[in-house]
């Protein structure tokens, strides 16, 4: 009787766990990008990406690189049940180049990487997002660079027009299972959102960054920010977007001889749409505040580091992500770049795409830039740029597209002090994409 009741007890069990396995779902999309790349006074794709635009007596100039590379990965929902979602996105090749790649080694985290892994509880009171997750991107791409952060994050809408959220992410954990003083990187971040008329938003966040706080070199830093949005439809043809980012705070050298620096820095981008039947146009103007003398204690420059963002590209060659200018994307360590990003940006861009068939698109741009502070030594002017793309849609989730972007390079592409017969070289990106999406 006993190894009956178990029998029972056990199909039971298996037919409780079945059930529960039946009700799961799993929904997967993904996408495998191929790129090809030709960008004139580079200075090598393997070495890191970034022009040279420097030419004269005693400078190595940059050559064309031409490269092509490709990613495939998937974001894949495997839903529990209508209050829980385990969310995931897994890359199966992680932006490898042709001719350079290591598809087999998975210990330097190439090939084969989960990206992101989160799971999503909807409670009586609002929805929580909890594990490593999207961060990063904030509204319209603007000052943003899309990656991801282990948070904890909660999210409501409190009423028909009214949104809010909140999380605290961790950055960085430096004395988890260590005998060390508190070593971590933290950043928390509350929002509201109206969307009664349009959409208008506002966030602040507090960033504590102590993880660097140790060493010859020990330095801590604070720094609080409030970052707005706001999205309007005036009429069916016409519709601004507006997205400003204020950061200030402090930072400290903790060691003898060591200075504190005070930091404040300011982005702002203003884009003006229309839409005239099948032709989209936009008129757009983006600010980020520079530093005009990086050597005193005023930290002035919006970002010396991302830059403009590495999601934002209305621009093939200042913002495109292999040129290493204003976006910083794969972080060449280029005198150009450094130089931009420091003495930040006043720009201008124009375009307008237009849908010629429903295959194919056509797309046209033209920018004008110089620096928002003029460092001793440097010229202000960045110059102007002429962009020119396609995309053709050779099946549904199957895409063509080729771009090309000239910029006619202004005088502080000379260098700091440039010496005598010292001038600066264009530069030209032509840029084609495979892109399959599923």
């Amino acid at each position: 009787m006993k190894k009956v009741l178990s029998t029972v007890a056990a199909l039971g069990l298996v037919a409780g766990l079945a059930t529960s396995a039946a009700a799961l779902e799993l929904k997967v999309k993904g996408e495998y990008i191929l790129d090809g790349w030709a960008v004139s006074e580079g200075l090598g794709v393997l070495g890191g990406h970034g022009v040279q635009t420097q030419e004269g007596p005693g400078i190595v100039e940059g050559d064309t690189d031409a490269w092509f590379e490709h990613k495939f990965q998937t974001d894949a929902d495997l839903i529990i049940n209508d209050k829980i979602t385990i969310k995931s996105r897994i890359r199966f090749i992680d932006w490898g180049v042709w001719g350079k790649q290591d598809d087999t080694n998975i210990s330097n985290g190439a090939n084969f990487s989960v990206r992101r892994l989160w799971m999503v509880y909807k409670s009586p009171i609002g929805k929580w997002e909890i594990g490593r997750r999207p961060a990063g991107a904030w509204q319209h791409t603007f000052v943003n660079s899309g990656t991801r952060a282990d948070r904890i994050m909660w999210k409501k809408k409190v009423a028909d027009d009214f949104s809010m959220y909140a999380f605290y992410q961790k950055s960085t954990e430096g004395d988890a299972y260590a005998n060390t003083d508190d070593l971590d990187k933290d950043y928390y971040e509350v929002y509201g959102a109206f969307t009664g008329a349009g959409k208008s938003a506002l966030a602040l966040g507090w960033n504590r960054d102590h993880s660097k706080d140790t060493g010859p070199t020990a330095v801590d830093t604070e720094t609080w920010r409030i970052k707005g949005y706001g999205d309007y439809q005036f009429t069916d043809m016409l519709g601004l977007e507006v997205e400003f980012d204020y950061i200030w705070g402090d930072q400290d050298q903790n060691y003898v001889g060591g200075k504190s620096f005070d930091i404040t820095g300011v982005a702002f981008m203003a884009d003006l749409q229309a839409k005239f039947g099948d032709t989209q146009a936009s008129a757009m103007y983006f600010y980020l505040s520079g530093d005009d003398n990086p050597n005193d204690t005023d930290k002035d420059a919006y970002s010396s580091g991302k830059g403009s963002g590495n999601d934002f590209e209305p621009l093939y060659v200042l913002t495109g992500t292999k040129t290493s200018i204003l976006n910083n994307d794969i972080g060449g360590a280029t005198v150009n770049g450094a130089a931009a990003r420091t003495a930040g940006v006043h720009a201008i861009v124009l375009s307008a795409d237009f849908q010629a068939t429903e295959k194919l698109s056509l797309h046209g741009a033209f920018g004008w830039a110089e620096a928002a502070d003029e460092m001793a030594g440097w010229d202000s002017d960045y110059g102007y740029e002429l962009d020119a793309g396609l995309g053709y849609k050779l099946l549904d989730n199957l895409t063509y597209n080729l771009h090309f972007g000239w910029l006619a390079t202004g005088d502080f592409f000379k260098g700091a002090n440039p010496a005598p017969g010292v001038d600066a070289n264009d530069v030209t990106v032509l840029y084609n994409n495979l892109s399959m999406r599923f």
